[in-house]
């Protein structure tokens, strides 16, 4: 039985988070979309949460809220009534990293 994950798009992050990138907005840029990573610091430049990654390629580079896209990958011990709130707010959930892949091409 394959084990099924739930990945919350540009969700707000929290050292310790993992996360998968869709989109840097840096055509420099080394991270790939599908990259996973998992957040060391977070913090607020200018009124936008930066959030410090240390990608699974090596890379430590930052995502920008408002800039870049991400999906958040859900805890098993989100409750439902976090579910529910993070639904309301507009975050999407994805079954698959083939799913996110998928609405990366789109």
């Amino acid at each position: 039985m394959t084990k099924r994950v739930k990945y919350l798009k540009n969700a707000p992050l929290s050292v310790g988070d993992e996360v998968v990138c869709v989109n840097m907005d840096d055509k420099f840029s080394p991270i790939k979309a599908g990259t996973t990573g998992v957040v060391k610091s977070v913090s607020n430049v200018q009124g936008s949460n930066v959030y410090y990654v240390k990608w699974d390629s090596g890379s430590s580079l930052a995502l920008l809220e408002g800039v870049d896209q991400w999906r958040k990958v859900a805890k098993e011990d989100d409750d439902e009534e976090d579910e529910e709130r993070q639904l309301s707010e507009g975050f999407m959930f994805f079954t698959t990293k083939r799913a996110i892949i998928k609405e990366i091409k789109k």
